[in-house]
């Protein structure tokens, strides 16, 4: 009797630890596909992700504090005088993500990059800052049921954007600073002339997030609840491990 009543006692253990590792198991991969997620939406389109937060994307190779607060300010600057804007500086290949056949075509990447934040329903201007040059998306509006389209005159922003000298550099200080001629002269021509001096804004400061820290916040507090379940989950299981073996009797 001893023995069935232990061999029962076995095959409920080793249910219990089938059961574990199949917790631990799809914990885990739900842990991986959190962490996963956000790298995986960076690696398509990195300015996309971040100019939903920002209102300037900067290259991986990071230019200054000074540089990024003067082209924060001249947007900030634009957006005052009526202007809404973003700002891309890509410096290398590496910025584009799994679209470096991209690179050094700044128009053609406004126009790409456009599209992407339009599906998320930002409608505002666009300023692509490259090395070779600028790229420029205008924008435009939805009617009141969401449904029709309707852009705004690129043409003079495209007439701007040739008049500028292309940055021939890729130092991210030089692109950067470059990007606030740009904001300027696009903004004009949008009909929203700066007026006055820039007043740099600091990175931080306008209470949006950091560089796709939005979607990474939310990963890694997904990431802490799982790895919270699947603790409690493991001990509970210990639990009832324990208590079937010290139901035995003597």
């Amino acid at each position: 009797m001893i023995a069935l009543f232990r061999s029962a006692t076995n095959v409920r253990v080793m249910r219990f630890r089938q059961c574990a590792c199949g917790v631990v198991v799809v914990i885990l991969a739900a842990l991986a596909a959190a962490v996963a997620a956000p790298a995986a939406r960076a690696d398509g389109d990195p300015a996309s992700d971040v100019l939903l937060y920002q209102h300037a994307f900067f290259p991986y190779a990071a230019p200054s504090a000074a540089a990024k607060a003067e082209l924060l300010g001249a947007v900030a600057a634009a957006k005052r005088a009526g202007y809404t804007v973003r700002v891309a500086v890509i410096q290398s290949k590496q910025d584009l993500g799994a679209d470096p056949e991209l690179f050094a075509q700044p128009q053609l990447y406004a126009k790409f990059l456009d599209a992407e934040l339009r599906s998320t329903r930002y409608l505002g201007g666009l300023i692509v800052v490259m090395p070779q040059g600028f790229g420029v998306a205008a924008g435009g509006t939805l009617s009141a049921d969401g449904k029709k389209y309707t852009p705004r005159p690129l043409a003079p922003l495209l007439r701007a954007a040739a008049r500028l000298q292309p940055p021939g550099s890729t130092d991210p200080d030089t692109l950067t600073r470059a990007g606030v001629g740009a904001v300027r002269a696009v903004s004009a021509a949008a009909g929203h002339p700066i007026t006055g001096a820039i007043t740099p804004v600091s990175p931080g400061t306008s209470g949006k997030p950091a560089s796709g820290s939005g979607s990474s916040a939310t990963s890694l507090v997904l990431a802490a609840g799982l790895a919270v379940v699947a603790l409690a989950a493991i001990a509970m299981i210990g639990v009832g491990i324990r208590r079937s073996r010290t139901s035995e009797p003597g």
